[in-house]
């Protein structure tokens, strides 16, 4: 896909460990939609691109988790594009997926009330939905958005919404954990100060890096827990980042999608620029 999203938008330009991440994100989402069998599940995606990338290194053009999304078995996709030129190339690129009026995009910011109010204005109260989180960084993600999401309701078998939640802790998150003037949207993540313990224990050298990393994406689980998820599980991803740039993390009351998210980040695997990529995805 060499041609531009819409006229003067190049597509989203990505960095190795990110074409990385899409291709764990679709083994998962593959893998995730399989289990759904006939039961009607909304797939909802904040922080929505204009639908492609391509990777900085090779020049390789490729697909966002939009497309990647839409080439599953969900029964609506409801897409929050962060804003109009993101949306309309989106709008064009999602044109062919669409059936029975099966994908919907809304432009706006996740974090404003009246955004996540006509998200779920499209989504029916029994139906079970995913949500996929991955913000541009920490700031741009809170925890009364997170709060907001949960407080939809659960599906007809009494289950929340399941959440994948790409954890952004070494895109400014870490290097900025010290910095005065971002305690502020660090606390709007965590919906809460106890992460200054954290700051407070690496500012006084009684623990080092790997544990602060450590501490940081349990702190954020915990929350999740006490939101009343039965399973709370985050991975490091493997391959392009040592340490990782994220952590995925999943919030769900069923055990399956916990299998499936170790399966799909985990596993050895090339990349599309890569020799060796068409034997991989062959098995």
């Amino acid at each position: 896909m060499d041609k531009l999203n819409i006229a003067g938008k190049m597509p989203r330009q990505i960095r190795k460990w990110t074409c990385h991440k899409l291709e764990c994100f679709t083994d998962f989402i593959e893998a995730y939609a399989r289990i759904l069998e006939n039961a009607e599940c909304c797939y909802l995606g904040l922080y929505s691109g204009s639908g492609n990338c391509a990777c900085k290194d090779t020049d390789c053009n490729m697909d966002d988790s939009e497309l990647r999304a839409l080439k599953t078995r969900f029964n609506r996709y409801i897409f929050v594009a962060r804003n109009q030129p993101d949306a309309e190339s989106l709008k064009r690129l999602t044109e062919p997926y669409k059936t029975d009026n099966n994908v919907e995009i809304i432009t706006g910011n996740c974090i404003r009330e009246e955004v996540i109010h006509r998200l779920f204005d499209l989504v029916p109260r029994s139906a079970s939905s995913f949500v996929f989180i991955d913000p541009p960084g920490y700031r741009g993600m809170r925890w009364a958005t997170i709060k907001k999401i949960i407080a939809h309701g659960s599906d007809w078998k009494g289950h929340r919404i399941d959440l994948l939640i790409i954890f952004p802790l070494e895109m400014a998150l870490l290097r900025n954990l010290t910095r005065p003037e971002c305690e502020a949207s660090i606390t709007r993540l965590y919906g809460n100060r106890k992460w200054l313990e954290i700051k407070q224990a690496r500012l006084d050298g009684k623990i080092g890096l790997s544990e602060v990393r450590h501490q940081l994406v349990e702190l954020f689980k915990v929350g999740l827990k006490d939101l009343g998820y039965k399973h709370v599980e985050s991975i490091e991803p493997t391959q392009f980042a040592n340490p990782p740039f994220y952590h995925p993390i999943l919030a769900s009351d069923s055990a399956t999608g916990i299998k499936i998210l170790k399966d799909a980040w985990s596993k050895p695997r090339y990349l599309p620029c890569e020799l060796l990529y068409k034997k991989e995805t062959s098995h």
